[in-house]
C-alpha cells in the first residue's frame, strides 16, 4: 500500500486507495507505538519477579490486599496500619491502594519486600510516606539487633508503584525495577 502513497495518478479510485493506504499506515503506526509502552505486571507479578532475584529466602509470609478473611495471605486494614505506623486503625491511605503483595520473613532473618500499587499515581507520595515509616521501623530494629543480613531498607517509587526492599541485595532489585517500571 505504500506504492499508492507515491502514485502520480490522481483519478477517483486512486484517491480512495491513497486515503485507505494513509489510514492503514496510521493505524499500523498507532498499534506499533502503543505496544512499545511498559508492561504493567501488577503488584503480584512484580513481587514474584523480585523474589526470583534471590537464591535463598528465609521462611516468609505473604499478604495481599482484599484477601479472604481467615485465609492465608489475608491482612486486615488495621493490621496493615500496625505494620506501617504501630497503631491498629484503618488508615485513609488504605483506600488509595489498588493492590499490594507484602513478603515478610517469619524468622529472625531480616527480609521484606513490599510492592504496593496505588490507584492513582498522584497518591503515590502518600504511600511513600507510609513506606518511609516502615523503613525507619526496620532500620531501628536492625540497629538494636545488628545480626541481620539486610543492613538497610530502600524505597523505590515510580508511577503507581512503591516498593520497599529490606533484603541482602537491594541493589539488584532496584536495577531490575528501573528496567521494568
Amino acid at each position: 500500500f505504500f506504492i499508492c502513497l507515491y502514485s502520480k495518478n490522481t483519478t477517483g479510485g486512486d484517491s480512495m486507495k491513497k486515503t485507505a493506504a494513509i489510514i492503514s499506515f496510521i493505524t499500523v503506526l498507532t498499534v506499533l507505538f502503543s505496544s512499545c509502552g511498559r508492561k504493567d505486571y501488577g503488584a503480584d507479578g512484580l513481587a514474584f519477579r523480585l523474589l526470583n532475584l534471590y537464591d535463598s529466602l528465609p521462611p516468609c509470609s505473604q499478604f495481599i490486599k482484599n484477601g479472604e478473611e481467615y485465609s492465608p495471605g489475608y491482612i486486615s486494614p488495621e493490621d496493615f496500619s500496625f505494620l506501617y505506623t504501630g497503631k491498629r486503625e484503618k488508615l485513609p491511605e488504605w483506600d488509595l491502594i489498588d493492590s499490594f503483595r507484602l513478603i515478610i520473613s517469619d524468622s529472625t532473618e531480616f527480609f521484606e519486600i513490599h510492592v504496593i500499587k496505588v490507584r492513582n499515581s498522584t497518591d503515590a507520595e502518600r504511600i511513600v510516606k507510609l513506606a518511609e515509616r516502615r523503613q525507619a521501623m526496620l532500620e531501628l530494629h536492625n540497629k538494636e539487633d545488628g545480626d541481620f543480613p539486610a543492613k538497610h531498607a530502600d524505597i523505590f517509587a515510580r508511577g503507581r508503584y512503591i516498593v520497599l526492599l529490606a533484603t541482602y541485595d537491594n541493589e539488584s532489585a532496584i536495577r531490575m525495577l528501573k528496567r521494568r517500571l
